[in-house]
């Protein structure tokens, strides 16, 4: 399996836990940022970097392209009202710019929009106008194929990707032959948890319509029975005509919704197949793609099928909006009208949910079958730090620079959003809390699912299929040959560029 790296998460941080931790009942309560960023007893703060003592760039300004949105990674915020984490992140730029004596200056892009963002890299890139780094989501630069004007950074010295605070298993993963390291994902990547495949319940509902109590569903994780089985009779028995008409419509209450393919690709790659798409030669010159008589893929594809299509308790968006998944089905799960809701992590740190009534209880997607290993797919928007060719020259900078925000991100940042955010704020109950340290050891990343435009986008097939109704099996054995070959070009011009 691709996951993180399952040592200890997050080390034991007594004073910092202890001077931090708040009710999620609580919401306007302040936190003690001054004891917390100013402490300098064990665990993470006193985790040292292997970065000189006497780093003085002279005023240098670093200039640092981000995807429009994600100031919680990049330049975090000063004002009083913000959140904890970008107050946090604020305060990690002050303290490296006075380490490094340089200037880190945060360029948004002109519009937030996937398209629009991915446009304007490439116009940066192809005209190689002036930036030391980017910060970005992977399906706006990693799906494209940027690597050869991008520096491989596993040849920047300053860069020790051996410190707990990167992603190596992620990193190895994102890079088109394993090796070559165009994109990095560390603790500065806060992004890439809230892009973790999580499943919701309403802590009311489930003791209304199933006379299940929160703690059943976490012994079934615990017991590795929760399975896609399981999940289709429960939803069947949520359905309510609320509206008393006698028909399934808009209106009524479901045991969740489904909007096409930001629902199903979270089902189909939070299970075992994720780890079964493809496999590099030893030397990463070349990719096997798994799809020709792959029998979990056919088995995955009709149970969620099944699930969604002959199910009274599955409302079907025919059309969604754009947004829908990441806002309208938040806020009517908040509200109350679905019992369940397949999201990511994101969803806990919304208003809607930490304004909601009633209690909810968070877990993994659902499995194949009982005694399968979960399994947290990280969305394609998930972010990566690159560098490109332009700033080649300067990579001992550029690398002390990246080094140094992203130990400090995980020293401070991390436990934030992690252990007092995400842990203690959001989740409603211990046993959530520790799902939530379940979903982050098991998360995983795919090669093929971010480079699925290189690959005749096989790894679309799966949603189209189960939204269709169609055969898997008909579909793979049509587009395999010409995705094994797209997958192979790709690589062999990648090399060549290169070179």
């Amino acid at each position: 399996m691709k996951l993180l790296r399952k040592t200890a998460l997050f080390l034991a941080l007594a004073l910092l836990v202890s001077s931090m931790m708040f009710s999620c009942k609580d919401k306007d309560d302040e936190i003690d940022r001054d004891g917390w960023w100013l402490s300098d007893a064990g665990g993470r703060p006193s985790t040292p970097d292997d970065l000189p003592d006497d780093i003085d760039f002279e005023g240098f300004e670093f200039l640092v392209l981000y995807r429009n949105g994600l100031i919680s990674e990049t330049e975090g915020s000063f004002e009083t009202e913000a959140n904890p984490v970008d107050q946090t992140v604020y305060e990690r730029n002050l303290k490296i710019q006075s380490r490094l004596n340089a200037k880190i200056t945060w360029i948004p892009t002109d519009a937030g929009s996937l398209a629009d963002t991915t446009n304007q890299i490439s116009t940066v890139l192809n005209t190689q106008e002036e930036y030391h780094f980017f910060i970005t989501t992977n399906n706006s630069i990693v799906i494209n194929g940027n690597n050869s004007r991008l520096v491989d950074l596993s040849f920047a010295d300053y860069i020790n990707l051996n410190q707990p605070w990167w992603w190596k298993d992620v990193i190895e993963e994102l890079a088109f032959d394993g090796t070559t390291f165009n994109f990095l994902v560390g603790d500065m990547n806060i992004t890439n948890i809230n892009k973790m495949s999580a499943f919701y319940f309403n802590c009311d509902l489930i003791q209304e319509r199933l006379t299940m109590q929160p703690k059943d569903f976490y012994n079934m994780v615990d017991e590795n029975r929760w399975t896609i089985e399981i999940l289709e009779q429960l939803s069947k028995k949520c359905y309510r005509d609320l509206n008393g008409n006698q028909l399934a419509d808009a209106d009524d209450s479901y045991g969740f919704a489904c909007v096409g393919g930001e629902t199903l690709d979270q089902f189909v790659f939070s299970t075992r197949i994720l780890d079964q798409l493809y496999e590099r030669s030893s030397d990463g010159r070349s990719i096997t793609l798994n799809f020709k008589g792959n029998n979990d893929l056919v088995t995955v594809t009709e149970m969620i099928t099944n699930l969604i299509h002959n199910n009274e308790g599955v409302y079907n968006w025919t059309s969604a909006p754009t947004g829908t998944y990441d806002s309208t089905l938040i806020q009517q799960f908040s509200e109350g009208k679905y019992v369940f809701l397949p999201q990511r992590l994101t969803a806990a740190t919304t208003d809607f949910m930490r304004e909601m009534e009633s209690d909810y209880g968070i877990i993994p997607y659902p499995t194949i079958d009982e005694g399968d290993e979960y399994v947290s797919f990280i969305q394609q928007s998930s972010t990566s730090v690159c560098v490109p060719v332009v700033a080649e020259r300067l990579l001992d900078k550029v690398g002390i620079c990246i080094e140094a925000l992203c130990a400090e991100a995980y020293r401070y940042t991390t436990e934030a959003f992690y252990n007092v955010a995400l842990k203690n704020k959001y989740a409603r109950d211990d046993d959530a809390s520790r799902m939530i340290d379940l979903i982050y050891e098991t998360a995983s990343k795919s090669f093929l699912c971010e480079y699925n435009y290189k690959a005749a986008s096989i790894c679309s097939i799966f949603s189209s299929c189960i939204s269709n109704q169609t055969s898997v099996a008909t579909q793979i054995a049509s587009k395999a040959e010409a995705a094994q070959n797209q997958i192979n070009q790709y690589i062999s011009e990648t090399f060549r560029s290169m070179s």
